[in-house]
């Protein structure tokens, strides 16, 4: 499965932002790998057998027959699903000027780039406030349903012909996605090893084993908490633990000051603590406003 779903073979888009992935729109692979990826999924649910799936919850609505919304845009892409609210919230009147958008949606495939007509003469059609819920509508619409039909069809052939049948409609999507990847397996003892050190630091120094006392006492909430403090996601990257590579260097402040997250990098600035304590209340404090701008 890993081998199949990996971005490199194009078969598939990986959003960075997001850590899921969702199918291509232009792939030179058939269609009976989909319909093969699509059987596999639903093996895992007959056997009950969990495979890593790093799909949104609209894949998982499609196979239940339920539309795809703004939210699942936004759980895919992140800063596109920000852009269609911040178009549905604006509340003046002259939308057309501010966002200067018209109801085509720019791909791009293999260096190219390419711009796709949501509806029939779209690019004419400019979207002002009356008709910007439709173009929301459209853009979601292409991205989870028009862009990928062929191939989305292929995996639901696929997946029906091992978990088909009414009693499928009794699972709520949330409930399907959960019986397909489980519980994220994740694998906190890879994360420590594959952890690089800068300046002072090295896996023996006392804060560094300090704070991975502290880390490895957290519940599995405050773990996958420091995870999207450190590196913007919660998520797993798709090839596993082993590919998320954390850096820690030491920074001055002492014990008055937050451990410091830069998450381009996942780096973190650890303050050279003297005590378990005061390392585990800044390390929290610090995850608990991961959000907005604090002062440090």
């Amino acid at each position: 499965m890993r081998e199949l779903l990996d971005p490199k073979y194009g078969m598939f888009r990986y959003n960075e932002d997001s850590r899921l992935i969702w199918f291509s729109d232009k792939t030179f692979e058939d269609s009976d790998l989909f319909h093969l990826i699509g059987v596999v999924c639903g093996l895992a649910i007959y056997n009950f057998t969990i495979v890593e799936l790093h799909f949104p919850l609209a894949l998982y609505k499609k196979l239940l027959n339920r539309k795809p919304s703004l939210e699942d845009l936004k759980e895919l892409m992140p800063d596109v699903g920000r852009s269609m609210q911040q178009l549905l919230d604006y509340p003046e009147d002259d939308v057309e000027d501010t966002f200067c958008l018209n109801f085509t949606i720019t791909v791009e495939n293999f260096g190219a780039t390419e711009v796709k007509e949501l509806i029939p003469n779209g690019a004419d059609i400019p979207v002002v406030k009356q008709n910007r819920q439709e173009f929301v509508d459209a853009y979601v619409d292409y991205v989870f349903n028009k862009s990928v039909a062929s191939l989305y069809d292929a995996f639901h052939e696929g997946f029906h012909k091992v978990c088909g049948g009414k009693v499928l409609q009794l699972f709520e999507p949330n409930e399907l996605q959960a019986m397909v990847i489980g519980n994220t397996n994740y694998d906190w003892k890879e994360l420590e090893k594959n952890t690089q050190y800068k300046g002072e630091y090295w896996a023996d120094h006392p804060t560094i084993k300090l704070f991975w006392e502290v880390f490895h006492e957290l519940p599995l909430e405050k773990k996958k908490q420091f995870l999207l403090f450190l590196t913007g996601s919660d998520r797993i990257p798709i090839l596993g633990m082993k590919s998320l590579s954390l850096i820690i260097q030491p920074t001055g402040g002492g014990d008055g000051y937050l451990p410091v997250s830069h998450t381009c990098f996942n780096l973190l600035d650890l303050p050279k603590y003297t005590n378990k304590e005061t390392l585990r209340s800044k390390l929290i404090q610090a995850i608990d406003h991961y959000e907005g701008f604090n002062l440090v």
